[in-house]
Formats: structure tokens, C-alpha cells, sequence
């Protein structure tokens, strides 16, 4: 791809603000628009030669309207821009020709996976049965490409767990009243077959006649008084046990529910991550660690939310709650968990669930997500919390990077820098030399 220094920009909030500032520390000769109109944009075509124009907003609704509105004035020159919804972003890469589109979701959530699989790791993502991590051993160091394993998973302990130690009291119902009234029929057929010497079929039809209430098994009748009473007892027992069985499977009928009993969507109990937000970050988040082999849960404060209903299609297990709750955090199993993820696009609800967790498990390993860069290094420096992650000015250095015509496959944040990954597993530091003095 050809060099571009002319760079018209675009866009609204702290990610323009980012890439502006990446744009001017690689020295490109910009032209930037902060919440533009279409008479902005149109006057700034008409004045202007531009090599390629950047599109940069949280929303995906301005992006989609520049992108349109550029193309109309001008048919060949570049456009990059930034779109989250994957399924408007392949229209529109039909809709739009010489058009590169970006997500902000997608370039960082390796940054946010690396942490969660190894305190050293700075990034991670899933290639064929292993897992690729990156590290450097000092922020002025090389990268250093770390492939292993997907960790295992035993199917028999999950089962197990979700039997056991299940997450919700509908769960706890079900699970609980099937295992008591499995017990109840069995102890019944082994007495019915070592007191009332009975055969196993007429043990056994004679027990579950009792467990249904259909009718009792008459040759009890005949038998001593001590089974009848340990059988009056295991007829309370059974009543109870069918009591709560009954009320758990009717809470899961009639009730939506956004985790499962077993499987893929039950709330894994040991070795996971969770993951608080469930917005466009946290979703890429939570399928990139599955795709590695670790086991997540998400929470997401509104059950409405945009991602809730994909969440359950994909067989996410999603937790309605605050991440800032520490009922909620307990429940979850955080003392057993790997990490924690707050994720939201609210600095300081992630803070705030970030000490939560630290509440609950002061040995927890949390990564934080930041957006505003001020709050990112005030966070880092005061508060110590875990691995910050300043997801705006992360994916400002691959932006700009491909808006100049960089071939770059992902970027990684080292500290005070990014590196961008180059094809054929090279790096490159960006901004090339220390430039921080824009930011006072």
C-alpha cells in the first residue's frame, strides 16, 4: 500500500481524540474534524487533497454516516473507519467501495485476554489448537512469541461442578430434589430386596410406585416394624425431595434464563474468568477466551441489552447483576476464578468493580479496561489495581497505522508505547520515538 501523509479525520469522543494524537505523533499532515456535519465534511473535501480519510467514534451511527457521505462527494479516495456491528459492517463493505473497516472490540481483546490466561502475557489469542501469547521481558525489549497449549478441560469435574455446586437456586432445586428422590428409590429397592426378600423388578416396580404416589408397595405391609417406620421416613424424605425437584423445574419453565443447568451456558466454577460488561468489548472478549480453552461468565447490569440475546445463542452463560455487587461477585466463585475482566465503556463503573473483586479476592488477578487516557494513568499510578488497559489508545496506534498505509495484522500495549504486529511476526514501535509531551 502506497505512503498517505494527508489525512482527513473524523469522529467524536476520547478514541478521536487518540487517534488525532497517534496521527501527529507518526507526523502526518492532518486535517481533523471533532463532531463534524455534513457541511464540514463536504467544505473539507472541497478545500483539501486528501491521500485518506479516517473515520474514529465509539458509535457506530456517525461512522456509517461519514463513510456514505464521503463516498458520494468523492469515489476514490481511501476511507478507514471504525464500525463495531460486525453485520453492518459486512454491508457496508459491499455498500462501499476502497473502503477498510476497523473494530475496536476486535483489536483489543487480545490485549485483554493476555493477562487473564498469564500475569506476563500482553496479549493472547487463539491459532489451531494452541494458544499464541506475546510477552516482553522489558518495555525497550523484542516481543517474544509464546505458543502452548489450549489448557484442558475435564468434562467429568465440569458435570460434576454444575451437579454439585450449581449457581442459581432453581439449579440448586432441580439438581438437589432429582439426586434426593434418585437416592430415596434406590435405598427403597435395596430394602425392599434385603428385608421383604423381594426380586429386583418387584423391588423396584414396588418403590416407584411409592415415589409417584401411584400406591404404596404392599408388601411392606407383611415386613417389621422397623422398615415400616425407616419407610414412613423415606416417604417424607421422597415428598421432599419431589417438593423441591417440582419447584426448581418449574422456576427454570416459566422463568428466562440466561444460564443453563449443563453444558456450555452453566456458570463454570473453577479456573474461569469473568467478565463484567457485556457490551461490544466484553462479547469479543468472552468468545476470544472460550476460543482459547478458558472458561468465562459474563455479567451485564441490564437483561435488555444488545448483546444479552446473542450471548444466549452462542451459549454464553450471562449473570444479570452489577459487577460492583460483591453478592454477586461471591456467587460467582471469584476466591476459585482466574481473573477478572471489568469491561464496561464506563471508566469508573470499572474501577469501581475492579476494588470490588479485590474485596472479595485480594490475590485476584484483574484487568482493567480504561478509555479515557487520563484515567488510565491515574488508575495505574494510584490505585495499583491490576493490568489497565487503555483500550482508545491502543486501537488509535493500529488505526492510524493502516489509515497511512501500514500493513498490520494487530497491536499490542507495552507500557507507555504500542507495538504493532507486522505480518510475518515482525514489530514495530509506535509512536517510533517517546513523544508524551501532548499529553502534558
Amino acid at each position: 500500500m502506497p505512503d498517505r501523509q494527508r489525512v482527513l479525520l473524523a469522529g467524536e469522543g476520547d478514541l478521536f481524540d487518540e487517534v488525532s494524537l497517534a496521527f501527529e505523533q507518526a507526523g502526518a499532515d492532518l486535517h481533523a474534524i471533532k463532531d463534524p456535519d455534513d457541511d464540514a465534511i463536504r467544505d473539507a473535501l472541497a478545500e483539501g487533497d486528501f491521500d485518506v480519510v479516517c473515520v474514529a467514534a465509539r458509535q457506530d451511527a456517525l461512522p456509517l454516516r461519514i463513510a456514505l457521505l464521503v463516498r458520494h462527494l468523492d469515489e476514490d479516495v481511501p476511507l478507514v473507519a471504525t464500525i463495531f456491528d460486525d453485520q453492518m459492517a459486512a454491508q457496508l463493505q459491499e455498500a462501499i467501495p476502497n473502503l477498510q473497516l476497523t473494530s475496536l472490540a476486535d483489536l483489543v481483546a487480545p490485549a485483554l485476554a493476555g493477562p487473564c490466561l498469564d500475569a506476563e502475557l500482553l496479549a493472547a489469542w487463539p491459532d489451531g489448537e494452541e494458544v499464541v501469547g506475546v510477552r516482553c521481558a522489558t518495555p525497550e525489549g523484542p516481543l517474544e512469541h509464546d505458543r502452548r497449549e489450549k489448557p484442558s478441560t475435564s468434562m467429568l469435574r465440569a458435570l460434576a461442578t454444575s451437579v454439585f455446586a450449581p449457581y442459581d437456586r432453581s439449579a440448586r432445586l432441580f439438581f438437589y430434589g432429582l439426586i434426593g428422590l434418585g437416592f430415596m428409590l434406590a435405598l427403597e429397592t435395596g430394602g425392599a430386596m434385603a428385608v421383604l426378600d423381594q426380586s429386583f423388578a418387584d423391588a423396584l416396580y414396588g418403590s416407584a410406585k411409592s415415589l409417584v404416589t401411584v400406591g404404596p408397595n404392599e408388601a411392606v405391609s407383611d415386613g417389621p416394624s422397623w422398615f415400616k417406620i425407616a419407610v414412613v421416613v423415606s416417604m417424607v424424605l421422597t415428598l421432599l425431595s419431589a417438593a423441591c425437584f417440582t419447584g426448581g423445574l418449574i422456576e427454570r419453565l416459566t422463568s428466562t434464563r440466561l444460564t443453563g443447568l449443563i453444558g456450555p451456558r452453566a456458570v463454570p466454577r473453577r479456573e474461569h474468568v469473568v467478565v463484567v460488561g457485556l457490551g461490544q468489548v466484553g462479547m469479543r472478549l468472552c468468545l476470544l477466551l472460550r476460543e482459547c480453552g478458558i472458561a468465562v461468565v459474563a455479567v451485564e447490569a441490564d437483561g435488555e441489552g444488545e448483546n444479552v440475546g446473542a450471548a444466549r445463542k452462542l451459549k454464553l452463560p450471562v449473570v444479570v447483576g452489577k459487577g460492583a455487587n460483591p453478592q454477586v461477585l461471591r456467587r460467582l466463585s471469584l476466591d476459585r476464578a482466574r481473573a477478572l475482566v471489568a469491561a464496561t465503556n464506563d471508566d469508573l463503573a470499572n474501577i469501581e468493580s475492579a476494588m470490588t473483586g479485590r474485596s472479595v479476592n485480594p490475590d485476584l488477578r484483574v484487568v482493567l479496561r480504561a478509555g479515557a487516557g487520563d484515567v488510565a494513568d491515574e488508575t495505574r499510578s494510584l490505585l495499583r489495581i491490576g493490568h489497565v488497559i487503555d483500550v482508545h489508545r491502543t486501537a488509535a496506534a493500529f488505526i492510524a497505522a493502516t489509515a497511512l498505509g501500514k500493513a498490520v495484522t494487530g497491536v499490542v500495549p507495552v507500557e507507555d508505547h504500542t507495538r504493532l504486529l507486522l505480518p510475518r511476526g515482525g514489530d514495530e514501535r509506535f509512536p517510533p520515538e517517546m513523544i508524551d509531551s501532548a499529553r502534558g
